[in-house]
Order: structure tokens, then sequence, then C-alpha cells
């Protein structure tokens, strides 16, 4: 498929979401769908439903995986509701028109679709918390336009060299490596579900310090790579890190890595401590050994 087409996907798909409506989202007969990790009808997550809003949107493609990812906000923080009569309908049933019980989910999915345009796998993570020490809330957060910002043609590396500085990365977190090799960027920072914490007041510490530290560690299992983009130097990974003590705790996380030069720059990272589980393979190189 196309960029535009896998754009065209998405856009469909986050129109469905907001209406609630799962039906019109165009999936294979063998879809595969996981909601927090697990296997779950598509629509039957709580991110579903009326009122939504997507107040921050973000989405990276991939044309030779067939995979569309997106990264944004949403939220049932609507008054005066404007919608379809279908929507509408769903809404007024529910007694009311102003929603003084806010929520607001961080929200990633994955779309991988077929040739013909059929989707054949969705994932979707969703938390309404950034967590504890991270001061960026849902509400306040945007999207960083760097990471589609093309970078020049001598600072790109090709598909296989950034899927190999990713797993580097990886290995350094779980200590298979020496982290001191792992290639970065004078002005890497780390910003994690928002927040940066690299280089701050109360995080003080650089990344590669940050990173080489013993404490840092965790067993990165289950990678995947699911979208590769040279021109804009984005690599996006996930995995499902199991710490290590006296590193806590574990769980779900994917990162958005912009590589320069063959140095890593910056780490966009979600992650999701409350999913004991995720049920999808490893895919790709699990170890940066694999890549040679």
């Amino acid at each position: 498929m196309l960029k535009k087409d896998l754009l065209v996907l998405m856009a469909n798909y986050l129109e469905a979401l907001v209406h609630d409506e799962p039906g019109r989202v165009p999936v294979s007969a063998d879809c595969k769908s996981t909601y927090q990790g697990a296997k779950a009808a598509l629509g039957s997550g709580e991110i579903w439903g009326v009122p939504r809003r997507i107040p921050y949107r973000q989405t990276l493609v991939d044309a030779e995986t067939n995979t569309v990812c997106f990264s944004g906000v949403v939220t049932n923080n609507i008054a005066g509701i404007a919608r379809t009569p279908e929507s509408w309908e769903k809404v007024a049933k529910k007694g009311t028109r102003y929603f003084p019980h806010q929520k607001w989910w961080i929200y990633f999915a994955r779309l991988t679709a077929e040739t013909s345009g059929k989707i054949c796998e969705i994932e979707e993570i969703a938390r309404s918390e950034t967590g504890a020490g991270l001061e960026v809330r849902p509400e306040h957060m945007a999207p960083p336009r760097i990471l589609e910002t093309p970078i020049p043609e001598d600072a790109r590396s090709s598909r296989k060299e950034m899927i190999k500085i990713a797993s580097q990365y990886w290995d350094g977190v779980n200590k298979l490596i020496d982290p001191n090799i792992v290639p970065m960027h004078p002005d890497a920072r780390l910003f994690e579900v928002g927040t940066p914490v690299t280089d701050e007041m109360h995080r003080p510490n650089s990344m590669k310090t940050n990173y080489i530290t013993p404490r840092f560690k965790w067993d990165c299992v289950q990678r995947r790579f699911p979208v590769v983009d040279e021109t804009t130097g984005i690599c996006i990974s996930t995995n499902y890190m199991i710490a290590q003590e006296p590193t806590s705790p574990t769980g779900y996380v994917t990162d958005i890595f912009k590589i320069e030069y063959g140095l890593i720059k910056y780490i966009y990272a979600f992650h999701d401590h409350e999913i004991p589980f995720v049920d999808w393979e490893g895919v790709g190189p699990q170890t940066s050994a694999e890549c040679d």
C-alpha cells in the first residue's frame, strides 16, 4: 500500500473510534485485535465510546510493512457536542449533554493491512494517567512534530542500520552489550509519556549517563519494529520489558527513535506498566547480533 492509503486508513479508523462505530473499520476475516495487550473484540476497549475527541494526533507510516502507527490523546472532555445524528442519539441516551467526569487517555494504535486494504492486525494501548513523577498531563500534551521532519540526506541511515541501532539500545538496556557502545547523539534527550526525563532539574542525568547506570536494566523481549522511515530517521520499536533487580516495574513499551548520522538523537517513549502480558510475538531481530 502507498503511504497515502495507510494514512487514509488510520483517518477512517479514528473516525470510527470517536463515533463508537467499530463496524465501519474494514477488517479481514482473520483480523487479530488486542487491547491492553490481550486479545479483544474491536471496539470493546474503554477508549471507544461517545463522546470522544482527539486533540493530540500524530501518525507515522511504513509502506514496506503496510503498517501505520498513531500516537495521541483521547478524551471525553466535551461540552456542546457536535456529532452525527446517529452518534448524538447515543449521547442523548446517556441523559446528559455535559460530562463533568472527564477522562483523558494517552493512546497508541497500530494497524497492519493486507495489500487489499483490509486490516489484518489491530493493536491498541490506552492509559488514563501519565504516572507518578511524570509532569506533563495528557491534557497538556502536544505532538513532537520533529518526528515528522525529514533529515538531511547525508544524515540518513538505511532501514537495516536503524533497526540495528534500536536493537543495540535494547541490548544496552538488557546489559547484553556494553551500554557505552550504543550510539548517542550529543543532543540526545529521552521523553517518557510526554515528559522530558533527562537533563531536567529533578532528573539531571544526561540520556547517556542515565542509560549506562547498572540499575537501568530490563530484559527486552518480544521486540518488534513496525515502522521505519529513512527519510525522517524514525524507527518505532515495541517490546515487553521485564524488570531485573533493582529496576522496576515490568511493562509494555513503545519507543520512537529519531536517528541522525547513525546516532540516537531523541527517544519518545510510551509505556504502560499495568499490562501484565502482550499477545504479540517478536518480529525481526531479537538482539543486535542478529542484525549482522
